[in-house]
């Protein structure tokens, strides 16, 4: 079996469109001391990740207008200034930081400017994609095989195609199984197994359509869980988490299956998902080195699929 965790890297940008924050903090300070204690903890075991990076946070500085087939106002709250003023918009040092480290993480996009995709018509998708592809070069040294679509809005297939995309992580929806039973899947699990296809010359990794590395349960980034949740001790809750994760890997487990987590990276800007998240990744490590799994980010598990799709034929 195989494991795979994304982590969305937005900032102001995951909701840029809509104009609202509470979510983050007001300068960023939370979700970069965020990634970099992630990091941390990825070096100490050895757990590599694939970083889902809007492109437009590679920029240092812009001018605001950026000539794409964007419908009217899509820009209008890129601020046009630079990292210093308006860090929420510009996050070139977070890409560096995830590059330099010794941990052999995956950069790859999650559109220039999280865009819509299934929303956009084919010429935004196309520009977006060479946009983010373009920066990918100059940052990295390489383009990018792997795309995690904003918000899993279904780009066009022959789109990725021609961008050099080869993977993509998409959510498949499990709320159609009731609301106990999506509750239970929320609380305690188990997370379900999806396993990678191939869908149009490229390979699918699936996910859940709620962030399944942090838990429902607690605090996301700056914002308190949903009420109902609020009435059970913190404690409790962190054990449930924690339980979940664990539960995650038995159920790939048994099944011989992949499985996927994954959150945004300001769901971890707070302490009471750490702790969880921080064991888990010992546990994935310890669980790695008896064989019993292998970690593999987005790029590495395009590799494995398409391995073993030749070998079929």
């Amino acid at each position: 079996m195989a494991v795979t965790i994304s982590i969305e890297i937005e900032l102001g940008w995951g909701v840029h469109d809509v104009g609202e924050y509470p979510h983050l903090s007001e300068d960023g300070d939370a979700e970069r001391a965020a990634l970099r204690r992630l990091l941390d903890r990825c070096d100490a075991v050895g757990v590599p990740i694939s970083f889902d990076v809007v492109g437009h946070l590679f920029e240092a500085d812009c001018g605001g207008d950026h000539d794409g087939p964007h419908r009217p106002g899509w820009f209008e709250n890129d601020p046009g200034t630079d990292a210093a003023r308006d860090p929420l918009f510009y996050a070139p040092e977070l890409v560096r930081e995830i590059l330099d480290r010794p941990t052999d993480h995956e950069v790859c996009t999650h559109t220039y400017s999280h865009v819509l995709c299934g929303d956009a018509d084919r010429e935004t998708v196309a520009w977006e994609l060479d946009r983010a592809q373009s920066i990918h070069r100059d940052v990295t040294g390489e383009e990018t095989t792997s795309i995690v679509p904003p918000r899993h809005s279904r780009p066009p297939s022959p789109a990725l195609r021609e961008a050099g995309i080869e993977v993509m992580r998409m959510s498949r929806d499990t709320s159609d199984r009731g609301r106990a039973s999506r509750l239970k899947e929320l609380v305690v699990g188990p997370h379900p197994v999806f396993e990678p296809a191939f869908v149009d010359g490229v390979v699918e990794t699936y996910c859940t359509s709620y962030p399944s590395l942090t838990s429902s349960t607690l605090p996301s980034g700056q914002q308190p869980p949903l009420g109902p949740f609020r009435a059970l001790p913190v404690g409790l809750r962190q054990r449930l988490h924690r339980q979940y994760l664990s539960r995650a890997l038995d159920a790939a487990a048994a099944r011989d299956g992949d499985c996927h987590l994954w959150c945004h990276l300001y769901d971890l800007s707070n302490d009471a998902q750490w702790p969880g998240v921080s064991s888990f990744l010992g546990e994935l490590a310890t669980r790695r080195a008896r064989g019993e799994l292998a970690v593999r980010t987005m790029a590495k598990l395009n590799d494995a699929v398409r391995a073993e799709a030749q070998t079929r034929a």
